[in-house]
């Protein structure tokens, strides 16, 4: 089998995609997917789907932003987006591969150059290109490697510093908080991609952003189709930020989405604003699962990002350890993903609704596999 074939190529999916999966109808315990917060089946989401059905919304907005015109259902969601982030206007589009290009067209004003980690998602460097900045890179998370950037290149430039919150492969949160002082030295900013860390990292579930307490010079987008079980995306800032991100190319020009897709994200949003609990709850899970792989001898980095990675043995060997939990109706993702290696990785996400004994019961059954 090789790297691009997949266990689940001729199956059939269906489920909430959290704890529990359904493969050709048979139920999986699952550790793969990004619905952290397992909101799949709060009524609260489906009662709002169910008042974009029955309010007579088209399946996508009827005209683009720039056309003017209010939407119930996308104010309602930049609303709640900007109470969660606390700020004070939020936009919503389609994708969260928009990202970026929202982003860095709200923030053209504040940066010079772009400064890229060198594992940021490819859709941070397309927009890295589009905004027309020069854009340089620096080592995955390393301090030092873009405090060399920045004396190189930045001088008499203000840089944008663009990284992810965590990084999807690895679980890795980068250092934001050395980011920030080194923002501050070169009068820059900070981007932060948090689509794999809102909803499982920082205290309320904001992200690294939050985590590393950051207050100035820190700018913040996420998807809403992970840890929030929601569809599209946001990019949160002030009045003037968004403005001018709605402006951009890529969004003016473009369907921001459905408004049934808005009115579940708002729910969501609202949902976990006023119920942080859950997010301790998924960070909780993940922590139990870190510790009972450490304790089988695996090299587990310390992050609070909401899954799991591993590398053990080659590629053969990752793939028979898949393979056999499969066999005991356990899924979890051998990954080829950014940063994978040529081996792959072994990546457990984690869920909120994962009880205890579902956590034993996978990492009893990979302790059986590392002996053979």
């Amino acid at each position: 089998m090789s790297a691009q074939d997949q266990l689940l190529d001729g199956h059939r999916i269906s489920g909430g995609g959290s704890a529990r999966l359904y493969l050709d109808g048979e139920e999986f315990l699952n550790f793969s997917g990004c619905n952290y917060l397992a909101l799949n089946d709060r009524p609260e989401l489906r009662e709002a789907a169910n008042v974009a059905l029955n309010d007579g919304s088209l399946f996508t907005r009827y005209l683009a932003p720039a056309y003017g015109g209010i939407d119930a259902a996308f104010d309602e969601v930049e609303q709640e987006a900007a109470k969660l982030y606390g700020t004070e206007s939020a936009i919503y589009f389609a994708s969260g591969y928009l990202i970026g290009f929202a982003a860095m067209a709200g923030l053209r004003d504040l940066f010079d150059v772009v400064v890229l980690d060198e594992q940021a998602h490819w859709c941070m460097v397309d927009a890295a290109k589009i905004s027309g900045a020069e854009m340089f890179r620096f080592a995955n998370c390393d301090e030092e490697s873009l405090r060399q950037v920045l004396s190189e290149h930045c001088r008499n430039k203000r840089p944008l510093i663009a990284t992810d919150g965590a990084y999807a492969t690895s679980g890795q949160l980068p250092p934001l908080d050395a980011y920030a002082e080194l923002a501050a030295r070169y009068d820059g900013q900070i981007f932060v991609d948090e689509s794999h860390s809102a909803g499982g990292v920082g205290a309320t579930g904001r992200g690294a952003v939050e985590h590393f307490g950051l207050r100035e010079r820190a700018h913040v987008g996420t998807t809403l189709s992970k840890g929030f079980c929601g569809l599209g995306a946001v990019f949160v800032g002030s009045g003037d930020q968004v403005e001018k991100a709605y402006g951009a190319p890529a969004l003016r020009g473009s369907n921001p989405g459905s408004p049934l897709g808005a009115r579940v994200s708002a729910a969501a949003l609202r949902l976990v604003r006023e119920n942080p609990e859950m997010c301790a709850r998924l960070r909780e899970n993940a922590d139990y699962l870190r510790s009972g792989l450490r304790a089988l001898g695996l090299e587990i980095i310390e992050t609070p990002a909401p899954f799991v990675s591993f590398t053990t043995g080659d590629f053969d060997f990752m793939r028979s350890i898949q393979q056999a939990l499969f066999d005991d109706r356990i899924y979890v993702l051998h990954s080829n993903y950014i940063a994978a290696g040529p081996g792959g990785t072994l990546r457990l996400s984690v869920f909120r609704d994962h009880t205890r004994a579902d956590i034993d019961r996978v990492v009893a059954r990979i302790s059986e596999l590392l002996k053979k």
